[in-house]
C-alpha cells in the first residue's frame, strides 16, 4: 500500500487519464474528465472535489470512517491534508479538483482568526451541499478556462474568500450548527425525496409531498426545514438544477429545450434565469466551458 502524499503536480497519478491542470489561479485547479474507480493515498494539502457529472455509488473511509452516497452533480468533498482515504466508486465522474495550499490556510488562519494553525483542524466532509463551494469553484475554473477575463485580483480575491469559508464553516473553530427538533423521521424523508428524485420532470406540489410524509402542510413545510436545512421548494430547484447540469454535460446533443422539459422547468428561459442565479452564467456557458 503506497501511502505517500499527493501533491497538485502528482494528482495525474490516481487518474486513468491526466487531468486538465489550469493556470492563473493562486490554487491549483483541476477538470478530471473521469474519477478513478479505486483510489488509495493521502494529499499534502487540503483538496475540494466537486462532481459536476455522472451519478454513481462511491464509498469511501478516511481516518477509520467508512461512508457511502451517491456523486450527484454539486457535491462537494473535502479532504483534508495527511489523513489517508480509500475510495471505491461503481463507475467514472467528471469533477473539478482544487488543491488549497496548507501554507495559505495557516496564514489566513493566523492572520485573520488569530488562531495557531497548528490547533486548527479542517473536519472532513463527504458528499456534501454547499452552494457557496460550488460557485466560487465553477467559477475558478470557467475563470482559467477563458484565460481570466476577470483578472488575477478576481482570482486572488476567489481563493482567499474560498479559505475563509472552508475555516468558517468545515474547520475546528466552527461553531457548531443548532440540532434541529421536530423534524421528519428519517423513513418518511427517505420517501418524500424519492419521490422528488423520481418525479422531476412532472410538477410537483406541496400538498402531495405533505401526504406522503403524513402531516399537514403547515407542519410539513417547517419539519422539512428542520430536517434538510432548505424549505422544500429550494429543495427541488437544487435538484432540477443539479439533473440538468448533468444533462448538460453527460448528452451534448440534447437541446436546452429537452434539457428543461426532462427536469421540470416551464421554459428553456426559466432553466436559463434559475441557472444563471445559482452558477453566475447561463446553460450554454456551462456547457461549453466543461466539454
Amino acid at each position: 500500500m503506497n501511502q505517500r502524499l499527493v501533491s497538485a503536480s502528482r494528482l495525474a497519478d490516481l487518474l486513468p487519464a491526466p487531468p486538465k491542470t489550469l493556470a492563473g489561479t493562486p490554487f491549483p485547479v483541476h477538470v478530471v474528465d473521469a474519477t478513478p474507480l479505486r483510489a488509495s493515498t493521502a494529499f499534502a494539502d487540503p483538496v475540494l472535489g466537486l462532481y459536476t457529472s455522472g451519478r454513481h455509488r462511491i464509498r469511501r473511509k478516511a481516518g477509520g470512517r467508512l461512508a457511502e452516497g451517491w456523486t450527484d452533480p454539486g457535491t462537494v468533498n473535502i479532504t483534508p491534508a495527511n489523513v489517508y482515504g480509500t475510495w471505491e466508486a461503481d463507475g467514472p465522474s467528471h469533477a473539478i479538483v482544487l488543491f488549497v495550499p496548507d501554507a495559505f490556510l495557516s496564514h489566513v488562519i493566523a492572520e485573520h482568526w488569530e488562531a495557531d494553525p497548528r490547533r486548527v483542524e479542517i473536519i472532513p466532509q463527504f458528499l456534501v451541499r454547499d452552494p457557496v463551494i460550488e460557485a466560487v469553484v465553477t467559477r475558478l475554473a470557467v475563470e482559467a478556462q477563458e484565460g481570466s477575463p476577470s483578472g488575477t485580483l478576481y482570482a486572488e480575491s476567489a481563493c482567499e474568500f474560498l479559505a475563509h469559508h472552508m475555516i468558517q464553516a468545515y474547520s475546528s473553530l466552527s461553531r457548531p450548527p443548532p440540532r434541529p427538533s421536530g423534524g421528519l423521521s428519517a423513513h418518511r424523508i427517505k420517501v418524500v425525496v424519492d419521490y422528488i428524485e423520481e418525479n422531476l420532470a412532472k410538477p410537483i406540489a406541496l400538498h402531495e409531498l405533505a401526504a406522503l410524509a403524513r402531516v399537514s402542510v403547515r407542519h410539513f413545510e417547517r419539519a422539512f426545514r428542520q430536517s434538510l436545512g432548505v424549505p422544500p421548494h429550494t429543495y427541488v430547484l437544487e435538484k432540477r438544477l443539479s439533473a440538468a447540469r448533468d444533462l448538460l454535460l453527460s448528452q451534448p446533443t440534447l437541446t436546452i429545450e429537452r434539457i428543461a422539459q426532462r427536469v421540470g422547468f416551464s421554459s428553456p428561459s426559466h432553466l436559463a434565469s434559475a441557472f444563471r442565479r445559482q452558477m453566475g452564467y447561463s446553460p450554454a456557458t456551462f456547457r461549453r466551458t466543461h466539454t
